[in-house]
């Protein structure tokens, strides 16, 4: 999909062109019913199953034919680096720190959801995007915008939810093994089916590379040896219906990675991680008006690092959570009334002064179609012991101009609660140090503010759209030198306009965004840190019964580092450009390759952090799928 931003006010015009349609808008949908091509079944948006020509929201379906597309070995964050709205950053190469931004917000203003299940770190506030396994992965849904009406604290910027895959049908068997530049290898198999009720889907993979050094030579702390990345992986996804309407299932998802990066001029520093996630739900139709689903759900995130001095760092998140939500189908619109229940407790070898904190959550929500007129509300509650209520609000309207064409606006509030590492990390070292810093127990949570207005186009060939944003974001939680800790000051405006195209053209399949955004730091009359006013991506690709080939380019336009600050940098603008294909050898065996960075252009998404050149990976696929 391709889709333009425009900062300003003077853009709304435009922004009532066309909204944002999504990236890839086809394929299947959880819960998995048949769906229409140009007209798929979202969840995330509203949390209750929508087809997409009726929201409001502005949301990317990313399938499963897309994810194909992009080497096993390549990150989920290279899928969303190409998805409207998005940026990406990266502190080098595979399992290296990556920041995912939407609509200008911060890495941690992004929710981070696998099947339902929050994942961001509570130290960090971040979602471990480097170890998130993409061969496990079968489904994608990115929701701009801030969400915090349905999903809480940190929805800022917007949600990603992944979903793992779902067996269906008769049993088919997967596997596919490939080798690539970097010394990239990669092998994943995999089982699914569905049989009398019964539903399974297991899959397994590795992947290892030894990439480039982490630094760019003439850092300071430049060291020549590349860093290294092994990721092994595992998913299950089990259901069983007992009743038409009647369903139980767990679902699991497990990976563990190591990567080595630089730490001095002759030292490498190692960090393991390792990612679980367990869920086990019931859905019940109790009535033919009502449907219940209860999960009860944990998710582990946990890190330990060794350095060259022989001391090492400990950093687990785990976070257990309760959901019981009611859909209800009325006699105007449908409704949702939900519970949730989430505790987040901390691990480390940093002495926090608190560990743990609990989350009671009540929320509301409605939607309706009635004649050519979109109607959408949600309310939330979010009783957090450290910092007590939080309640955030959404309203939206769309109105049908033509059968193909409905104008959308809305409105909606947020909120972030600080990390525990901005609340209770202990501090230590030397004083006025970035890297040691006491934590601030007193800080409120940041707010924001968001409005938005869009046109959408689809006539299930031809998917168009424009929007434009205006996101109010106050109380920011800012680290103040002076005082080596951070403290609540700030108010940022973030605005801007997406314009997005999907269908096909002169027989080709065109996909492609292009993002113009203004992120301003109001108090300081600045630009916003690693944040570009420019960015887009453009899919070309042909399809025919036994061969596809694709080429993609990726544009950013420059970003300032510290803008504002003596030792501010700009880091220039680049374009990437990818070329992709698979032909089919024999029944259910096919030949795939990619070739990202064509022309290997050097370039930084992060000051002093080198990125991948030139690299391709080819191999082999058995898909009986």
């Amino acid at each position: 999909m391709f889709s333009i931003h425009y900062p300003g006010h003077a853009r709304i015009a435009l922004a009532m062109s066309i909204v944002a349609l999504p990236y890839r808008a086809w394929g299947q949908d959880v819960p998995y019913e048949p769906t229409d091509i140009a007209d798929p079944i979202v969840v995330t948006a509203t949390r209750m199953p929508t087809r997409y020509n009726k929201l409001i929201s502005d949301v990317t379906v990313v399938d499963q034919e897309t994810i194909r597309d992009y080497s096993p070995a390549e990150p989920i964050s290279d899928i969303l680096a190409n998805t409207p709205g998005v940026t990406v950053r990266s502190n080098g190469g595979l399992g290296t720190t990556t920041n995912v931004q939407i609509r200008g917000g911060t890495n941690a203003q992004t929710i981070l959801l696998i099947d339902g299940l929050r994942l961001n770190s509570a130290t960090t506030g971040a979602p471990p995007w480097a170890y998130i396994p993409m061969p496990q992965i079968g489904r994608m849904e990115v929701v701009r915008g801030p969400t915090s009406s349905s999903y809480g604290s940190d929805a800022i910027g917007g949600v990603v939810q992944l979903f793992t895959r779902k067996g269906e049908g008769p049993t088919k068997f997967y596997a596919d093994a490939g080798y690539g530049t970097y010394s990239t290898t990669s092998q994943n198999v995999g089982v699914e089916g569905s049989q009398e009720g019964f539903s399974f889907s297991v899959y397994g993979s590795n992947t290892h590379s030894v990439s480039f050094p982490t630094l760019i030579s003439n850092a300071s702390n430049y060291n020549q040896n590349p860093g290294s990345y092994t990721n092994t992986s595992a998913s299950g996804n089990f259901a069983y219906t007992v009743n038409p309407g009647q369903e139980i299932g767990v679902k699991a998802l497990w990976g563990n990675g190591q990567n080595a990066f630089t730490e001095t001029k002759t030292k490498m520093a190692t960090n393991l991680s390792s990612l679980n996630v367990l869920s086990a739900y019931t859905k019940n139709r109790i009535v033919d008006s009502w449907t219940s689903l209860i999960r009860l759900g944990s998710t582990q995130d946990n890190n330990r690092s060794w350095y060259a001095n022989n001391s090492q760092s400990v950093f687990n998140t785990t976070q257990k959570q309760a959901q019981w939500q009611n859909d209800f189908k009325l006699p105007v619109g449908n409704a949702m009334l939900a519970y949730e229940f989430l505790n987040q407790a901390v691990n480390s070898t940093t002495a926090y002064n608190v560990t743990s904190r609990n989350i009671n959550t009540v929320q509301g929500g409605w939607n309706a179609e009635i004649g050519k007129h979109l109607l959408q509300a949600n309310l939330r509650n979010d009783d957090n012991s450290q910092f007590g209520n939080a309640t955030t609000t959404s309203l939206g309207y769309g109105y049908f101009l033509l059968p193909t064409v409905r104008g959308t606006a809305s409105w909606g509030t947020g909120f972030q609660a600080p990390t525990f590492n901005q609340l209770y990390y202990p501090g230590s070292g030397v004083p006025n140090s970035a890297y040691s810093y006491t934590g601030n127990p007193n800080l409120n949570p940041t707010r924001s503010e968001n409005t938005e207005v869009g046109l959408r186009y689809n006539d299930g060939v031809h998917s168009a759209g424009v929007i434009y944003y205006y996101n109010n974001i106050t109380n920011l939680v800012n680290f103040n030198s002076n005082y080596s800790s951070y403290i609540n000051v700030g108010r940022s405006v973030i605005q801007g306009v997406t314009t997005s195209y999907d269908g096909s053209l002169l027989g080709l399949n065109v996909m492609g965004s292009v993002d113009y955004q203004n992120p301003q730091n109001s108090d300081a009359g600045t630009a916003l840190a690693y944040h570009p006013q420019g960015f887009g991506s453009l899919t070309v690709e042909k399809s025919v019964t036994d061969w596809k080939v694709g080429a993609q380019m990726q544009a950013q336009g420059s970003q300032q580092t510290s803008p504002g600050s003596k030792s501010n940098a700009t880091l220039g603008g680049y374009a990437l450009f990818n070329l992709y294909g698979n032909v089919k050898l024999y029944k259910d065996v096919s030949l795939f390759a990619r070739l990202n960075n064509v022309f290997d252009k050097q370039y930084q998404t992060v000051q002093n952090y080198t990125t991948p050149g030139s690299n391709v990976f080819v191999g082999l696929r058995f898909d009986q799928r």
